[in-house]
């Protein structure tokens, strides 16, 4: 599935760290059920480092990203506004990811509805944050921080709802553009699977083969 794993991921192509996915069967060798009670929160995703330091809860992993890619403001005042945008993200869109990734029929619908009546004020925070930031097409000025690919992943599921949900807000969509245009997530996007079938049947498309968003039994 497109969920909490997406922005560590736009992080570590932005900074050209090498790194391994692999689904929680691939790792553990078990299915998830089996292993779930011995993983740290019992969540995933889990950042490995050097196969010994496991790393959990997905805002922890984004920080430990930033930090090492040098995405975090140098400046203490800076970093916390920073963070201030990416906190926004995790409390804003937590409804996004499960819909997106698995929900299908009446249910979709119904929460697509939900969603998109809350998501104009919640979009309208994002863009007078742009229109009273420096000079630039990112959140703080020419150069990214974590937050601008944490609020690029959240909205770009948004855009799976409503794909004209941006035509209001000027200054998102050159945000938006702004992070496509990156090398690394233009690397990126050229080999991640494609998420087909929301709201019906979704599926990632993965080396030509649709699979499904879910857990693998096996």
């Amino acid at each position: 599935m497109r969920a909490l794993a997406e922005t560590p991921q736009l992080l570590l192509h932005h900074a050209e760290i090498p790194y391994s996915y692999l689904m929680s069967w691939e790792f553990y060798k078990k299915p998830w059920g089996e292993v779930k009670s011995s993983v740290p929160f019992h969540q995933l995703p889990i950042l490995v480092v050097d196969n010994k330091t496991h790393i959990a809860q997905s805002g922890s992993i984004v920080r430990y990203i930033a930090r090492i890619a040098n995405l975090v403001p140098k400046d203490c005042e800076l970093a916390a506004k920073v963070d201030a945008v990416f906190e926004t993200t995790q409390e804003m869109f937590s409804p996004l990811n499960p819909t997106v990734n698995f929900s299908i029929g009446a249910d979709f619908q119904q929460k697509r509805t939900t969603i998109l009546k809350s998501l104009p004020a919640r979009l309208l925070t994002f863009e007078r944050v742009l229109n009273n930031s420096p000079e630039g097409k990112f959140f703080f000025g020419n150069k990214p921080f974590y937050c601008d690919f944490a609020v690029y992943h959240h909205i770009s599921l948004a855009l799976f709802l409503d794909e004209n949900l941006l035509k209001n807000y000027p200054k998102i969509s050159e945000m938006m553009r702004a992070v496509e245009s990156l090398p690394g997530t233009i690397k990126y996007f050229k080999t991640r699977p494609k998420l087909i079938g929301v709201g019906t049947c979704p599926q990632l498309v993965i080396n030509g083969t649709a699979v499904s968003t879910g857990v693998s039994e096996v």
